[in-house]
C-alpha cells in the first residue's frame, strides 16, 4: 500500500505543478529573494503565460531590489519585465533551473565599497555553483558599476539577441577614461566565443576567448593582450597586488576555473625590461596560493617604480646622498593571505651606469608570512654572490636576515678607477627589523667580512696609504703587490666596529679602526700607515675618514692642518729618531679569522 502511494505520489505531483497557478507564489519569492539578496525585493506581478506544461512559462513584472542598508539609499536593480521557463521535474527535488530567459527594461546600480562588500552578493557569496540560466533575450539594460576599492568604474548598456551579446559604453580605470565594448556569440549551450575591450589614453585591455556557457564568467579561457602606462591600471582590472612601473605591454593565455586562474604563455616588456612566465593561482579557505616561474632576458629593477617612484626616490638621494643598501620595501602586510612558490631568472641585470651585478636567480617561498629565499644567487661580472635571505614576519614587524657568500669576484670589478685588482670573496650575516631593506639593515646584528688576496695596486696609493710623502710624486702607472686586504665589521645594533680593517701591501701595512652606523652608512674611522722601508719621509698622524660609503671623505688628524701636519712631518724626520718599519702580515690567518663564525 505505500508504495502505491508513492507511485500515485511521484505521478500527481509533478501533474499539479504543471498545471498549477503561479501568482498565489509572488509574496514567497518576495520573501526568498529579500532573504538572498539581504535587502528589500518587490514584484508587481506574478502571471503563469500557459495552462499546462512541464516547463510553465511565467512572467515577472515591476521587481524592485531595494540597496543593502550599508550601500545608500535608491535601488540596486529595477526590472521591468522578466519571462522564463521553470522545468518542473528539477523543482521536485528543490532545484531551480530556469531556461529561456528574456528581459525587458534593466536599471542596475552596482558597487563594491572601500572594505570589499558587493551590493549584488547578500547573503550568498559561494565561490562555484553552476552557471548563469540562459538569457535568451535582453533589451533596454543599463548597467552602472562603481568599486570604490579598486578606484574602477563602468556605465553600459547591454542587449542580447538571436545574434547575441552586445555591450558598450565608457567607464574609468584608476584616473584614466575608457571606452568599452563587449560582444558575444548566439546564447546556445555549450562553448560560448567572447570578444571585450577597454581603450583609453593610459590603458588599452583587449581580452577575446571562449567561456564554458554563455555568460559564465567563472569558466573561461582568454588571450589577453595589454598596453598601459603603469602596471597598476593592469591591476585594477586584475587584481593581482601588482606594483606601480614604468609603461607596460603584455600577453598572457589564461584559464579560469572560479576561484582559481591559471596563465600560460605571459610575456611581455616593463619599461626596457622584458618577461616571459607562468603561474597558477589558487584560493582556499580565504587564502590565495601562487605557484609561478618568471625569467627575463634583460631587467632593470628601476622599471618597478613609475615617475612618481622615481622622482621620491630621486628626492632622498637628493636629502641623504648615494647608499649602499637599497631602500626596498619588505612589509609583507600586502601578502598576508598569499602563499606559494616563485622560481625567477635574469639574464642580464640593467644599470643607470656600470655595475659588476648582472645576472638573478633563484627560488621563492612564502608560508603564512614567512618569506624565504634559500638559493639567492646573483652573478657577478667574475664569481657570485649567493646564499640565503628570509623575511619573517609571523611575529609583528618583518625581520630580515640575511647570510650571502661572495666567490671568484674580482676586486677592479667593484672599483676599477682606484686600479686596485686580486681575488676577492666575502661573507654578510645580518639581523635585523625594519619595513625596507635599508631600514632593517640599520639595526641589523651580524658581520660583514672582505677578503683580497695576491693581487696588485697603484705604487701611488701603496706609498700613500703608508703615509709617505713621496708618495705624491709617484707614477700612476706604475704598480706595487697587494698581499692582502682584509675587512671584518662586527654590527650591534646598526653599528658595525672594525675588527680589523687592515691592507698589506709590498710598501706598507695600513690600518683602520672606528665605525661604519649602518642605518645612514656613516664612516667614523682613524687610519694609521706604516711603510716597510725606514728612508721615507713620513706624514705625521693619523688619517680620518668620514662621510659615507658611496661618498667618504678623507682628512687630517682632529686640530693638524695641511701646514701644521707638513712641519709635524718634517721635524719627526729631522729629529734624528728611527721611525717603526712594518713587516708582513699574516694574511692567511687574517683572513680565515675574519671570515669565520
Amino acid at each position: 500500500m505505500i508504495a502505491v502511494g508513492a507511485a500515485g505520489a511521484a505521478l500527481v505531483v509533478p501533474l499539479l505543478l504543471a498545471a498549477a497557478p503561479v501568482s498565489p507564489f509572488r509574496t514567497m519569492l518576495e520573501d526568498r529573494m529579500s532573504a538572498g539578496f539581504g535587502s528589500r525585493v518587490t514584484i508587481a506581478s506574478l502571471d503563469r503565460l500557459d495552462r499546462f506544461s512541464f516547463a510553465p512559462r511565467v512572467r515577472i513584472a515591476g521587481i524592485v531590489v531595494a540597496q543593502p542598508s550599508w550601500a545608500g539609499r535608491g535601488d540596486m536593480l529595477r526590472i521591468d519585465r522578466l519571462e522564463m521557463e521553470v522545468p518542473v521535474l528539477p523543482l521536485l527535488i528543490g532545484k531551480v533551473r530556469p531556461r529561456a530567459v528574456t528581459i525587458d527594461g534593466v536599471e542596475a546600480d552596482l558597487l563594491r565599497s572601500r572594505a570589499g562588500r558587493e551590493n549584488w552578493r547578500g547573503r550568498s557569496r559561494g565561490a562555484g555553483g553552476a552557471p548563469p540560466p540562459m538569457i535568451a533575450g535582453l533589451r533596454d539594460a543599463h548597467i552602472r558599476y562603481r568599486d570604490f576599492k579598486r578606484d574602477r568604474s563602468l556605465d553600459v548598456r547591454a542587449a542580447i539577441d538571436g545574434a547575441g551579446l552586445r555591450l558598450t559604453g565608457q567607464g574609468l580605470v584608476r584616473d584614466a577614461a575608457v571606452h568599452i565594448t563587449a560582444q558575444g556569440g548566439p546564447m546556445r549551450p555549450g562553448r560560448w566565443p567572447f570578444d571585450a575591450r577597454l581603450s583609453g589614453r593610459a590603458i588599452d585591455f583587449h581580452a577575446a576567448g571562449t567561456m564554458d556557457a554563455p555568460l559564465d564568467l567563472s569558466r573561461l579561457d582568454a588571450r589577453i593582450a595589454a598596453r598601459a602606462d603603469n602596471l597598476t591600471y593592469i591591476d585594477t582590472i586584475v587584481e593581482a597586488g601588482l606594483p606601480a612601473t614604468q609603461p607596460v605591454r603584455l600577453t598572457a593565455t589564461v584559464r579560469r576555473d572560479r576561484p582559481d586562474w591559471t596563465v600560460r604563455s605571459l610575456a611581455g616588456t616593463i619599461g626596457r625590461s622584458d618577461i616571459r612566465g607562468r603561474a597558477t593561482i589558487r584560493k582556499r579557505d580565504g587564502r590565495h596560493r601562487i605557484d609561478a616561474s618568471i625569467a627575463a632576458r634583460r631587467f632593470d629593477f628601476d622599471d618597478l617604480a613609475d615617475a612618481r617612484g622615481r622622482a621620491m626616490a630621486a628626492a632622498k638621494r637628493a636629502r641623504f646622498g648615494n647608499r649602499l643598501f637599497p631602500d626596498t620595501a619588505i612589509d609583507l602586510d600586502n601578502v598576508a593571505r598569499t602563499d606559494g612558490r616563485l622560481a625567477f631568472k635574469v639574464d642580464e641585470l640593467l644599470w643607470p651606469g656600470p655595475s659588476p651585478l648582472r645576472t638573478l636567480d633563484g627560488t621563492l617561498t612564502i608560508e603564512r608570512s614567512l618569506l624565504d629565499l634559500p638559493d639567492l644567487r646573483i652573478g657577478l661580472t667574475h664569481g657570485a654572490l649567493a646564499g640565503r635571505l628570509t623575511i619573517d614576519q609571523r611575529r609583528g614587524g618583518p625581520v630580515l636576515k640575511a647570510d650571502l657568500r661572495l666567490r671568484g669576484a674580482r676586486l677592479v670589478d667593484f672599483a676599477p678607477a682606484m686600479g686596485f685588482d686580486a681575488p676577492l670573496s666575502g661573507r654578510l650575516k645580518l639581523e635585523g627589523s625594519g619595513k625596507t631593506i635599508r631600514s632593517a639593515v640599520g639595526r641589523s646584528t651580524g658581520r660583514i667580512a672582505l677578503v683580497a688576496r695576491d693581487g696588485v695596486l697603484p705604487v701611488k696609493a701603496a706609498t700613500l696609504m703608508g703615509q709617505e710623502l713621496g708618495g705624491i710624486f709617484k707614477s700612476d702607472k706604475a704598480q706595487a703587490r697587494l698581499r692582502c686586504i682584509v675587512v671584518r665589521l662586527d654590527a650591534r645594533d646598526g653599528i658595525a666596529t672594525a675588527n680589523p680593517i687592515m691592507l698589506d701591501s709590498s710598501r706598507a701595512v695600513t690600518r683602520a679602526e672606528g665605525r661604519l652606523y649602518l642605518a645612514d652608512e656613516r664612516l667614523a674611522l682613524s687610519v694609521q700607515g706604516t711603510p716597510k722601508r725606514g728612508d721615507t719621509l713620513r706624514i705625521a698622524g693619523t688619517i680620518r675618514v668620514g662621510g659615507t660609503i658611496k661618498a667618504p671623505e678623507v682628512g687630517l688628524s682632529e686640530g693638524d692642518g695641511v701646514v701644521g701636519t707638513l712641519l709635524k712631518s718634517v721635524g719627526r724626520a729631522l729629529d734624528g729618531k728611527a721611525e717603526p718599519v712594518a713587516a708582513d702580515q699574516d694574511c692567511a690567518g687574517l683572513a680565515a679569522r675574519a671570515m669565520a663564525g
